[in-house]
Parts: C-alpha cells; structure tokens; sequence
C-alpha cells in the first residue's frame, strides 16, 4: 500500500465487543470490521449491534458473529474480498487466507485486513489460522497494530498459536478481540474472557474505556497488549428475543 499524506495525524479507534472496531481517521473517513449478530441456534449476544456511521464496513468471512453487514449504513462500501480500497487518508488491502480450525480445513475463506493510515498499519486477523505460509506473511508486510483473537477457552487459536502469530507479525501493540464480554454475551456462548492469557504476557494492560485516539508516536517502544472495554453504544442497544 502506499504510504497516506499526514503521517502524523491521529487516528481512533473505538471497540464494539467481539471482533468489532471502528477506525476513524484525520480526515473523517470511517471503516468498521466484522459487526456480528446471532443466528438460529447461536445465541451469542444478548443486544444487536448497534447502528454505527461508516463509510466502509469490512467482513472478514462468513460466520454470524463477524457477518452483520445488513446493520451497515446502505451508503458505506462493503468489502469482503482481498480487494484494495482507498479514501482520503485510509488505505485498505485484503490478505486471503484460511479460517482456524475445523472451517479451515474444510476451506473456509478469511480475509485479513491491512488499514493505514496517519502512519500507523492495523492488521485486523478475522478467524485466521495462524499457521499461514510465507506467501501470506509477505502480502501482510510489516504490523504496527495487530488484532487477534485470543480467549481463554483457546476456541480459536490456542495461546502458543497466538504468541506465534505475535512473533511472526512482530507488531508493537497487541489487541485482544473474539473473547466474552459479560455484559453482552452470555456464558452459553461457550467464550471465556482473556485474563488467564493476558497472565502470560509481560506488558499487558485493561484500558478504562472503549476508545482511544493514536499517533505512530504514541504506540509503544516494545510490544504491549491493550485490552478495551466494549462501547457504551453496544451494551445499550436493543436487546435481542430468542
């Protein structure tokens, strides 16, 4: 990707639960990842997603908890393929893989998003696996901001694949997604929360919000997890009837 103009500017990013995030840029453009819903049978999360303005919704792959793109704004661009797109000051890549697991094996797609912007690069991970072969680790280049996903019930990735794919991506900061949040999924869900990984990690900390706004000079020296709180807006919308 090429390199946007204000490589300084800040960027926010807020977090929705789950693999949920909102990026917003210097320049206004919005791109949200992976808003879930719940399906016949998975009973995932107590309140719909909320409604939340984008420009540009990006779905990972196909699962109920990453795929709610009917909640989108009918105006913002969708992207669920390893496409290229870019806005003002965002640029975006998708890197085709694998999901995790048993979908995996079964040939199940994944697209890993590359966002930049105001000079920082995210990797938002989806399901991946995290056994991807070199071809991938090269289209995916250098990671200033990874999101993995990493709970304590390892239903994804267990924690020697994480720290793999921590070491492979090399990034500076380390945030968490795909783990229980309580007040919006239920224990049914089958997730647990992060804590017991987070124990194995040097420089990990629980944020107090849902949001926080970057520059590249703001990120840490060395690697770091941050671990944020689910939106207000997504624990005060509808809730769901099963």
């Amino acid at each position: 990707m090429t390199q946007p103009p204000q490589a300084k500017s800040p960027v926010s990013i807020t977090y929705f639960g789950h693999c949920a995030f909102l990026w917003e840029t210097a320049q206004g453009i919005r791109a949200l990842a992976d808003p879930y819903r719940n399906q016949a049978g998975r009973y995932w999360f107590t309140r719909q997603f909320p409604g939340v303005e984008c420009d540009v919704g990006l779905i990972t792959h196909a699962h109920f908890d990453h795929d709610a793109a009917d909640r989108l704004p009918e105006e913002a661009s969708l992207i669920r393929t390893p496409a290229s797109f870019q806005q003002q000051d965002l640029a975006i890549q998708g890197v085709l893989d694998l999901h995790a697991g048993r979908s995996g094996l079964r040939g199940m797609a994944n697209v890993m998003f590359l966002l930049e912007t105001g000079g920082i690069r995210f990797l938002h991970m989806g399901d991946n696996r995290a056994d991807w072969p070199g071809s991938v680790t090269e289209a995916v280049g250098s990671v200033d901001v990874l999101m993995v996903t990493v709970d304590d019930s390892c239903h994804l990735l267990s924690y020697q694949e994480v720290d793999l794919v921590v070491d492979r991506v090399n990034p500076r900061l380390v945030i968490p997604m795909h783990y229980r949040a309580p007040d919006l999924m239920p224990e049914s869900c089958g997730l647990k929360g992060v804590d017991e990984w987070l124990a194995t990690q040097p420089n990990a900390k629980h944020l107090n919000g849902h949001s926080i706004s970057l520059t590249r000079e703001d990120l840490p020296s060395t690697g770091e997890v941050w671990v944020f709180q689910p939106s207000p807006a997504s624990l005060s919308a509808p809730r769901v009837e099963v």
